[in-house]
C-alpha cells in the first residue's frame, strides 16, 4: 500500500458556481438579453475583470454599478443593475447536488464551500438547499483573495482546521483544482456530471 492510499479523507470541499449552482454568464446572456447586446455586457460587465475583483473583495458592487452601467445601452441599465447587485436570482440549484451533500453528511464527512465570491452570498445562501446542509463558508472576498492562490487554500485550512490531504475539493475550473493540488489537497473537475463525480470520490476513498 503507497502513502497516498493511506490517507483518508475526511473533509468534502464544494466550489460554488457551477457545481452547486450555474453560473453561466453564456446562458444568462441568451436567456435574458438580445444578442445585439452580448458583446458590450461581456466587454463592460462579465468578461471584464472587474468582476473577479468584487469576488475578492477589491470592489463594492455599488461602485461598479456607479461606473459601468452608465456605459451600457439605457434600455438595459435596469437589469444590469440589478445583476451586478445581485446575481444569484440568475443562477438555479444544480440538479442531484443537494442529494449527494445530504449522503455525505450522513456518511460522517465533513462538507465545506470554498467559493470565489462576493459578500452577497451571506444574502442568499439559504435559498438553496446544498448550501443551507453544508458545514462551513469560505468567501473569497472576505479574505482579499482569489483560487487558485495558494494563500487561499492556506487560509480556508486553517479556518476550519482541516489538513489539506485529508481534503477532496471540486471545482468545474481546471485551474482551480491544480492549485488545490499543488497545496496538497485531492481534486476532481467537475462537469455536471454527478455519476463521473461520485466515481471519483469513491476512487479517492470516500464512502457514501
Amino acid at each position: 500500500m503507497t502513502v497516498g492510499e493511506c490517507i483518508m479523507i475526511k473533509s468534502i470541499v464544494f466550489d460554488m458556481g457551477g457545481v452547486l449552482i450555474d453560473f453561466n454568464f453564456d446562458r444568462t446572456l441568451n436567456e435574458v438579453f438580445d444578442i445585439k447586446y452580448h458583446d458590450i455586457i461581456n466587454e463592460k460587465v462579465f468578461r471584464n475583470p472587474i468582476w473577479s475583483r468584487m469576488d475578492a473583495g477589491l470592489e463594492r458592487s455599488d461602485d461598479v454599478i456607479s461606473r459601468v452601467v452608465p456605459e451600457l445601452p439605457l434600455e438595459i441599465q435596469g437589469v444590469m443593475k440589478e445583476m451586478i447587485s445581485d446575481f444569484y436570482p440568475y443562477m438555479p440549484p444544480i440538479d442531484g447536488m443537494a442529494d449527494l451533500i445530504s449522503r455525505l453528511k450522513n456518511a460522517g464527512y465533513s462538507v465545506y464551500l470554498l467559493s470565489n465570491a462576493s459578500p452577497r452570498f451571506f444574502d442568499r445562501y439559504m435559498d438553496y438547499p446544498a448550501l443551507v446542509m453544508l458545514d462551513g463558508y469560505f468567501i473569497s472576498a472576505l479574505y482579499k483573495l482569489l483560487k487558485p492562490q495558494p494563500e487561499i487554500y492556506d487560509a480556508f485550512c486553517n479556518k476550519f482546521s482541516v489538513k489539506a490531504e485529508e481534503c477532496f475539493f471540486i471545482d468545474d475550473m481546471p485551474q482551480n483544482i491544480e492549485g488545490a493540488k499543488a497545496y496538497g489537497m485531492q481534486g476532481f473537475v467537475f462537469k455536471k456530471d454527478i455519476s463521473s463525480l461520485e466515481c471519483a470520490l469513491r476512487d479517492a476513498g470516500v464512502k457514501f
